[in-house]
């Protein structure tokens, strides 16, 4: 097959013999190669159907995350494949670079984002935490960057099961539960989320998450998240405020579940998040 486009040293893209695009990942593969060159199968670890949808999505993570983060996401990803024997889609590639290039950045700029499931994950995902723990060994050692222990926890839910995700986060019931959220939202800053954004795809797995532990009963400890977050958020944008005072009431009209602060301030961060991008 010859390279259709050169995302960067380690991700390419090419036609298969259907003429569909799709992205192929490996160590080296762009690496000193032009358009037209063929591709070195044997260097070749992941391969991936790009569709229209995608090929959006990929082109928007291309422009803002730098090259060398695909290739610290490959290999981390190819990692939890052989160890834990997770499969690796093209979604999963693109959160996730997207996600490490995040906190990469966070980290260099000294900011924390508390992971309020990190002792449930630690618990629930051993294998998957323990992992993660040697990620972040594996990202300071490439990077020099040296990311929290919340981090970790981030990333082991990339690392597991694709079915059990499903069992508990995505009935019909709780994606309406999202939907009409996410309507809260647009509705309160007046405006229309870009559902192919990768801003939007982090927004919908957080709430996912929160619905999960607000039907579950299981919502964070409110000790966990400082205050002068809280107020610091609000204070730059009071419309969080009346966001979040919408939401509570939604979820309380419709769950028969208070939402604490700790709840609370999660949400306005990736609220804030969005009207970022």
């Amino acid at each position: 097959m010859e390279i259709l486009k050169i995302y960067n040293n380690n991700v390419v893209s090419c036609l298969n013999k259907k003429g569909e695009e799709i992205i192929l990942t490996g160590a080296g593969l762009g690496f000193k190669k032009k358009i037209g060159d063929t591709v070195e199968m044997n260097k070749v670890t992941q391969k991936f159907v790009l569709d229209d949808g995608k090929k959006k999505k990929m082109n928007q993570l291309v422009q803002r995350v730098p090259k060398e983060y695909f290739g610290l996401s490959e290999e981390i990803l190819r990692q939890a494949e052989t160890v834990l024997g997770k499969k690796i889609t093209l979604s999963t590639f693109m959160n996730f670079t997207d996600h490490i290039a995040g906190a990469i950045q966070r980290t260099k700029e000294g900011i924390l984002l508390p992971n309020l499931v990190l002792m449930e994950v630690k618990t629930i995902w051993k294998e998957e935490f323990d992992l993660s723990l040697k990620m972040i060994d594996y990202i300071e050692e490439k990077t020099g960057v040296r990311l929290p222990v919340d981090e970790a926890g981030y990333m082991a839910l990339y690392f597991t099961p694709e079915d059990q995700k499903e069992r508990e986060n995505r009935s019909l019931e709780m994606l309406q539960y999202v939907t009409d959220i996410v309507k809260i939202i647009e509705a309160v800053f007046e405006i229309n989320i870009d559902r192919d954004s990768l801003a939007y795809m982090r927004l919908v797995t957080h709430l996912r998450f929160f619905i999960g532990r607000v039907m579950n009963k299981e919502l964070r400890d409110e000790t966990i998240v400082n205050e002068n977050i809280y107020k610091l958020l609000v204070a730059n944008d009071p419309r969080l405020l009346d966001c979040s005072r919408y939401i509570v009431a939604f979820v309380k009209k419709e769950l028969e579940s208070d939402v604490n602060r700790a709840e609370i301030v999660y949400l306005m961060i990736h609220i804030t998040q969005i009207l970022g991008n």
